[in-house]
């Protein structure tokens, strides 16, 4: 089939997972997603039933008391709550011995298990001990704390360890440079940074802890450095540094939980932007948990503590979302929404890769995955090694698949449900970002009929429109426009870190009175959505945002580059990759060797993941004559698309000379 008659064929819902669902047909969806918008106050007081309160909420949604462009309002006025104790010392009081986490490390194997699996019980001890540690160091509510860690159980007891004394905690992707978590540092301002000697990547061992000692002198805020240790390699110790374990362990397993209030803050999370400084999404408590647990319980129908439809605690199902937690969809769909819910939350340290290309099989296989997520760019990258390493697997416990973090094309679609779900899985193709908190756009897995490639129709209380360059909705099908949401919902961020100016001017200020999400979408004529990407200079490598500026800049910071712009390019596997036009300082010679130099320049200041796919040297770029480069006709010239007008340029030669420089680069003659 081609990839147009594959998006053009509808996938029937199963009939027996249906049957059992919470909702059990798209009437049933309509009448309640109608509900969630005509009387929201009374659908989400429905579903914070799920929350265990320690005050009651007096008022579910306050609108903006001042300008229209606050657009978000407050949610669960008044309520108390602490989100820890929602996340395990309730279902450690009720179900002790209720697994809460399985842990693999990227050693495990058949032979030797490398795991860790905590029940509700342990978990919680676990989160009080590191609570406990936390205090003892002076952090309080409201301080900041800094977790640059790789995918340990650590991470997990960490997080929530803050969220049990208020503090506000800010996570670093593991792959990201220590110059990265410097930047987040300074921005937030945090007293303390957990960190890990090393980190194991395709069996190796990378340093962390050496690297973050760099950093540190620039950091003045941080009082105390906490090392995890994970491989025991040796490193250096310096005198605010002090081992996890030293002063974890002879901490009490009991801990008070503070009292939080609905709006008070939960975590920073920095996504790249449009200019050079990420931007620090600040999330709240109540009504960020509350929408990760419904949009888990709803889209997914999985079977949770708060909801076991009377099975037990044993036969719930087992959630394995491949994310990092560095990332917005570890936050949601790892920790926060399956652990609210009290689902099995299953996370693996490694890569889908190593040891083998049939890791995620395997994984799937031993652990009897029920519920699996994970990216196009990984299912993209698995197609290549063919079918026989999945037929290895039994991979009969799998009830859902799931995808996120950019659009799947039709063709990886296809492969990932005739070989993973064998015909009977349905794929629930999320649309959502870090600012959301939660999906906005997704199947619900048991009744949506499916379209490869479209992430179907709106969550509940998420109301979209697409709206004209000049703030027109647009009715006709097929047609592209800006995709915004009309209302707020309760997992919304609040504001961005310290620059509350900068929030409103990046989502409220393009289409007033509407939250605008940065990419351009279609609506086709059955009602179904489809992204169709970006409208900003954000890139989005293997689903990871990556802010132009950012990567510009770590670019320029090379000592013999003068100027750098970058451009997103279609990428096989990784969805998009970054191309590179690079101006050197005047008698610098343009050389491969020099090209591998700013590549790995780059992925040193800003991490791996911001490595040139293409580096293009060019003697100029083309500016406005208030001297904007128009990254409109850069992305022309990397992808063969149309150049359109260049009447606004101040130099329109640098139009030609730049085609030339890509012909010459096409050609192998650069």
């Amino acid at each position: 089939m081609s990839e147009e008659d594959i998006r053009n064929t509808i996938f029937a819902p199963s009939p027996e997972l249906a049957r059992h669902a919470r909702i059990r047909s798209m009437e049933e969806y309509r009448r309640l997603y109608e509900e969630s918008i005509a009387d929201p106050e009374r659908f989400w007081a429905r579903e914070a039933e799920m929350i265990t309160w320690i005050t009651p909420y007096k008022k579910v949604w306050q609108p903006p008391t001042g300008n229209q462009d606050e657009f978000v309002g407050r949610w669960f006025v008044g309520g108390k709550l602490n989100v820890a104790d929602n996340c395990t010392t309730r279902w450690a009081q009720r179900y002790p011995d209720a697994t809460a986490l399985i842990w693999v490390g990227e050693l495990d194997t058949r032979e030797h298990p490398e795991n860790r699996i905590y029940t509700y019980r342990q978990l919680t001890e676990a989160v009080n001990k590191a609570a406990n540690m936390f205090r003892s160091l002076g952090v309080r509510k409201g301080d900041r704390v800094c977790l640059w860690l790789p995918m340990i159980p650590e991470l997990v007891i960490a997080m929530l360890a803050c969220a049990k004394i208020g503090a506000v905690h800010s996570i670093v992707f593991g792959g990201f440079s220590a110059d990265s978590v410097k930047d987040r540092i300074q921005d937030a301002q945090a007293k303390i940074l957990v960190t890990v000697d090393e980190t194991m990547r395709s069996g190796r061992p990378r340093p962390m802890k050496v690297n973050a000692d760099e950093i540190i002198p620039q950091c003045p805020s941080i009082e105390k450095v906490i090392v995890v240790r994970r491989t025991g390699g040796q490193i250096p110790m310096n005198p605010i540094d002090a081992f996890w374990n030293d002063l974890f362990n002879p901490q009490p397993t009991e801990c008070r939980s503070e009292v939080m209030d609905s709006e008070d803050p939960l975590f920073i999370l920095y996504t790249s932007g449009t200019t050079g400084k990420p931007k620090g999404a600040l999330h709240t408590c109540a009504g960020y948990l509350l929408y990760t647990m419904s949009t888990l319980k709803y889209v997914w129908d999985i079977d949770g503590l708060a909801d076991l439809r009377g099975k037990s605690p044993d036969q719930r199902d087992i959630w394995y979302c491949t994310a990092d937690i560095g990332w917005i969809t570890g936050h949601s769909y790892i920790t926060y929404g399956p652990l609210g819910f009290g689902t099995i939350t299953m996370m693996y340290e490694g890569v889908p890769t190593w040891p083998d290309n049939d890791r995620f099989w395997d994984l799937i296989e031993r652990y009897k995955v029920t519920h699996f997520y994970t990216a196009p760019t990984a299912i993209r990258s698995l197609m290549r090694f063919g079918t026989d390493l999945i037929e290895r697997h039994n991979l009969s416990s799998l009830k859902m698949l799931g995808t996120v973090g950019e659009p799947i094309n039709p063709a990886a679609w296809l492969w990932y449900y005739e070989n993973i779900g064998k015909k009977r899985c349905p794929i629930v193709d999320t649309y959502w970002q870090t600012e959301t908190g939660g999906y906005l756009m997704t199947p619900l897995a048991c009744i949506t009929p499916l379209k490869p490639g479209s992430c179907t129709f709106p969550f509940f209380g998420v109301k979209p429109v697409l709206l004209s360059e000049e703030g027109v909705p647009i009715t006709e099908p097929n047609v592209n426009g800006y995709f915004c949401i009309e209302r707020p919902w309760p997992g919304i961020m609040r504001t961005v870190y310290g620059q509350h100016e900068r929030f409103v001017e990046t989502y409220f200020t393009r289409f007033p009175g509407k939250y605008y999400t940065g990419d351009g979408a279609t609506i086709d004529a059955d009602g179904y959505t489809w992204i169709v990407g970006r409208l900003d200079d954000v890139i989005k490598v293997s689903g990871h945002r990556l802010g132009s500026a950012e990567i510009e800049s770590a670019i320029v910071s090379h000592p013999d580059v003068a100027e750098a712009a970058v451009v997103p390019i279609p990428h096989e596997i990784k969805g998009q990759a970054i191309f590179a036009y690079v101006t050197l300082k005047a008698g610098v010679q343009k050389t491969p060797a020099l090209k591998k130099a700013i590549i790995d320049h780059v992925a040193t200041t800003h991490g791996a993941i911001s490595r040139p796919e293409v580096i293009m040297f060019a003697d100029a770029l083309p500016k406005t004559r208030s001297g904007k480069i128009m990254r409109r006709i850069l992305k022309a010239i990397a992808t063969g698309g149309d150049i359109g007008n260049t009447t606004t340029l101040a130099d329109e030669t640098v139009v030609q000379m730049l085609i030339e420089a890509k012909r010459r680069l096409d050609a192998g003659e650069e």
